[in-house]
């Protein structure tokens, strides 16, 4: 028994009805302008589906059709630092010739005066693609090649696998006085960080992804119970910062000291070759630092 690729593809001739099927699928083709000058030296297919490129190569070593599959989908990030994508196998394709006889479709015929000096082939593959491509004569049976899909490229998958490299400098909690005291009031600020934006971008075929993240709260916590949520980092002394706060009774309330806690967060934005600034789910980064609170008491003394 002869295999599919071997067994030469007849179109039925005798009705229009019979052809009804293939018909259908080139009934489009006198609507679409010859392209054969996006592959120098070959001829350009007839309309295809977005997800398949076909093309046909006529050179000194014979006609060769080039398929390539785009349908791939982005998997999910695997463990933190690392993007997964997967891409469909390449599918399997056959080509068989048309027979041109009476009753052929008028689309064929037009195929035919625009490509002179070719013959229509039939080409069909696994994943449901099929289409005519358009081969020169006297070359011989034309190749297949099938090229493996390009891996799809999803930013948002991109940018926030890039977003966790940001390195953030080593910031921390300053205080000013070094030891507070009761009912006066306790400076604070963001020490080590001027919080500018951080930038990152990375590259991936003809794709730039873009990220940027900018603090846009900062919520303190002051171990007494009292805080606080501001969008200013604070200001070092000698400035006076603006993030202050008064205790009411020393750390040996607390078990000797006052746990400062700071909590920054990230809004979070990317953008796709220089386009428009899309966003990201924030981030947040905690920092914390023991502070000793005391009391001031006069003392009597005799003159």
């Amino acid at each position: 028994m002869e295999s599919a690729r071997q067994r030469p593809h007849r179109l039925p001739v005798a009705k229009g009805a019979s052809i009804g099927l293939v018909l259908a699928m080139v009934a489009a083709a006198a609507q679409v302008s010859d392209a054969r000058a996006q592959v120098p030296g070959g001829y350009s297919p007839y309309p295809t589906t977005p997800q398949t490129q076909v093309w046909v190569s006529s050179g000194a070593g014979g006609v060769t059709i080039y398929i390539r599959t785009s349908s791939a989908s982005p998997g999910s990030p695997g463990s933190p630092g690392s993007v997964s994508y997967y891409a469909p196998p390449p599918p399997q394709c056959f080509s068989y010739v048309m027979n041109i006889g009476y009753g052929i479709a008028s689309a064929i015929r037009i195929g035919l005066l625009q490509h002179p000096g070719t013959l229509p082939w039939y080409v069909v593959c696994t994943n449901g693609w099929s289409g005519v491509v358009w081969v020169p004569t006297n070359r011989g049976t034309p190749r297949v090649v099938v090229i493996a899909p390009e891996p799809v490229i999803n930013p948002s998958v991109v940018a926030a696998q890039l977003i966790s490299t940001i390195p953030l400098p080593p910031m921390s909690i300053g205080t000013n006085p070094a030891t507070g005291l009761v009912a006066l009031p306790s400076w604070f600020w963001v020490a080590g960080y001027d919080g500018q934006p951080r930038t990152a971008a990375r590259t991936l075929g003809g794709t730039t992804v873009y990220v940027m993240i900018s603090p846009s709260r900062y919520q303190w916590s002051f171990g007494d119970g009292g805080a606080l949520a501001t969008t200013s980092p604070g200001r070092a002394y000698p400035s006076t910062s603006d993030i202050q706060h008064r205790y009411q009774r020393t750390s040996l309330s607390a078990g000797g000291i006052y746990w400062v806690t700071l909590q920054v967060t990230f809004t979070a934005w990317y953008r796709v070759n220089g386009g428009s600034w899309l966003p990201l789910t924030p981030i947040t980064r905690s920092y914390s630092q023991a502070y000793w609170v005391q009391q001031l008491q006069s003392v009597l003394t005799s003159s």
